[in-house]
């Protein structure tokens, strides 16, 4: 089971007002909804379709709330995954048309009925009206990358108004969704972590939510030790260049016999560097009498460098130490 389906899973199940049931039904019959028109007149039906069987029953029991009807479901094979069911929530257009109406969706006058392409601003007037309906939309048309990889939101509807619509209302909680234009379809999206987390607390996921801060929690983690060893290593690695290119410059000035003529103090930083090759710059310093700083430490080893390097010079060596 994905996280997505988990998600809404849990979104399904949630009982909501009266007000909000409006809201949500109308979210859920404009990403999943459509007209279909067959056999003639009189033969028209609103469908809604999903493969989540929580949101058909759902959509089931919202539509026998408001329509006197008969709420038809039937079942078909998904043309892209032969094993997905497709459910198909279907009413007689003709006995929805007073709820498409209700819910902002239809709009009527003496010569014409229209499909309003936004939503109804009295639909979503109230907080709780407009969580609901992010939570239909998200029922309806709406998916959530697992969290483990990269953070993903994103509910794609087909038209650019109501797109635009959906991304204001997800900023009027303070959050920040994009917009995106894919094939026929428009996508309100969301990829920062932490407006994905609060947005699945508006919409009533709150154990998803639990789940998504737990394995974010973790995956930061986990990237946070993954940095500190990787700092570390390359610390390390810098550490043994340095000692060893410091010992080779040490080794070769006793080679030339001129180590013995070094000053007391860069001798006692070598002969320790030449006795302890693995230490660190803070260690060696703190062997010495007296005590030396890091920054003292590397001081001296880099003299002892320059000595070697100006010596090849001089020798006209081509390749350094």
């Amino acid at each position: 089971m994905s996280f997505s389906y988990e998600v809404k899973e849990e979104l399904a199940r949630l009982a909501s007002n009266p007000c909000c049931q409006r809201a949500e039904l109308a979210a859920l019959v404009r990403m999943a909804g459509s007209i279909k028109i067959a056999g003639g007149p009189g033969k028209a039906t609103l469908q809604v379709q999903t493969e989540h069987a929580s949101t058909a029953r759902k959509v089931f029991k919202l539509l026998k709330k408001r329509v006197k009807s008969r709420v038809e479901v039937a079942t078909s094979k998904n043309n892209f995954f032969k094993n997905h069911i497709m459910y198909i929530i279907s009413v007689n257009l003709e006995e929805a048309r007073d709820l498409l109406k209700d819910i902002g969706i239809l709009s009527e006058n003496e010569k014409r009925m229209s499909l309003k392409s936004s939503i109804s601003p009295m639909l979503i007037k109230r907080r709780c009206c407009r969580r609901a309906y992010l939570r239909g939309a998200f029922l309806g048309g709406g998916s959530i990358s697992d969290p483990k990889g990269p953070y993903h939101m994103e509910f794609v509807t087909t038209g650019k108004r109501h797109a635009s619509a959906l991304s204001r209302i997800i900023s009027s909680f303070g959050l920040k969704a994009g917009l995106m234009e894919r094939k026929n379809s428009h996508m309100v999206y969301l990829k920062d972590g932490n407006n994905i987390a609060e947005l699945l607390g508006i919409m009533g996921a709150h154990n998803s939510l639990l789940k998504f801060e737990d394995i974010r929690v973790m995956k930061e983690m986990r990237n946070s030790v993954n940095r500190a060893v990787n700092c570390e290593t390359a610390n390390l690695n810098k550490t043994i260049e340095a000692a060893l290119r410091q010992i080779k410059c040490i080794k070769f000035l006793k080679q030339q016999k001129l180590f013995d003529n070094l000053p007391p103090n860069l001798k006692q930083v070598a002969e320790l560097r030449l006795k302890f090759p693995d230490l660190c710059l803070k260690e060696l310093g703190q062997m010495m009498s007296p005590v030396l700083g890091k920054s003292g430490v590397s001081y001296r080893l880099k003299k002892i460098e320059d000595i070697a390097e100006k010596l090849l010079s001089m020798k006209g060596e081509k390749q350094h130490v």
